[in-house]
């Protein structure tokens, strides 16, 4: 299972060599050849294998949004399913976390597992006509 990575720490206009930016990104050496292996451009063709910032930037960025699922109104990422799924009978609690929004908490239609989405107060007149919601103060 992949987990994330840290790109605040790369700076743009330095040169890397590949055990630097492992240090940097919080991965081991062997992760960064793979992304070497994925496409990420290198400097040169030479050893030591120096990647530039801006290029181990753009690939990870690249990475990362592709990676990206954006979920519909109704729908909830189910992590035992591992994708997008809708509520069980279209029904969903709500419990406010905070004065601007809350997590919406339902089953998932397929395995019948909790799922959880965090959305914003907002939101819930357009969420409220896809699914049928109720307040609840805790759960």
């Amino acid at each position: 299972m992949s987990r994330r990575f840290k790109t605040r720490r790369i700076k743009a206009n330095k040169a890397y060599r590949i055990d630097e930016l492992a240090d940097v990104t919080d991965v081991v050496p062997a992760t960064v050849r793979q992304w070497l292996k994925d496409g990420m451009d290198r400097l040169d063709g030479n050893r030591p294998t120096f990647i530039m910032g801006f290029q181990a930037l753009a690939f990870l960025e690249a990475r990362k949004a592709k990676a990206s699922r954006p979920l519909g109104l109704g729908e909830f990422y189910c992590f035992r399913c591992k994708a997008q799924r809708s509520a069980l009978g279209a029904m969903a609690d709500y419990v406010p976390t905070s004065t601007s929004g809350g997590r919406l908490k339902a089953l998932c239609s397929v395995c019948e597992c909790q799922c959880n989405r965090n959305v914003s107060a907002r939101d819930m007149p357009a969420i409220r006509k896809v699914l049928e919601v109720v307040n609840r103060d805790s759960w």
